[in-house]
């Protein structure tokens, strides 16, 4: 299960926060991930919180103000390669749908241990499972 956080400058459009779900949620699906699970988050910081280097680590165009930081957590023991997939197809996508250039956008991929209780509902459906196969 992907959890996505747009970090984003304030002012951006409802519509282009459902393009950019949209987008990233097809980049999702396009590295294996289900249709359904789009769990995404917009986070807007006014242009003094969001302190930026124009060209870091060797780019030839400035980033603009439009420049985003889109934080991935996705469980660990997923395919390799699963990471670079959604970042490239949403950088594309990003690209083709909202103009974004690929200075414009910072992926952060962190890693979680895909046994850590989610959803409680589902957690207690679990135990109350295992605890009905085990007489106490």
């Amino acid at each position: 299960m992907p959890f996505v956080t747009f970090t984003v400058r304030r002012g951006l459009s409802a519509a282009d926060k459902s393009r950019l779900s949209e987008a990233m949620l097809e980049a999702q699906v396009a590295a294996g991930y289900h249709r359904a699970d789009r769990f995404h988050r917009f986070l807007e910081v006014g242009q003094d919180d969001f302190l930026v280097d124009r060209r870091f680590p060797d780019y030839a165009t400035d980033r603009t103000d439009r420049f985003m930081v889109v934080e991935v957590i996705i469980s660990s023991g997923r395919p390799t390669g699963t990471a670079a997939a959604i970042a490239d197809e949403a950088a594309r996508l990003f690209g083709e749908r909202l103009h974004l250039a690929p200075q414009d956008i910072l992926f952060v991929f962190l890693e979680v241990d895909p046994n850590l209780p989610r959803f409680p509902a589902a957690s207690i459906r679990r135990e109350a499972s295992a605890d009905a196969g085990h007489p106490s």
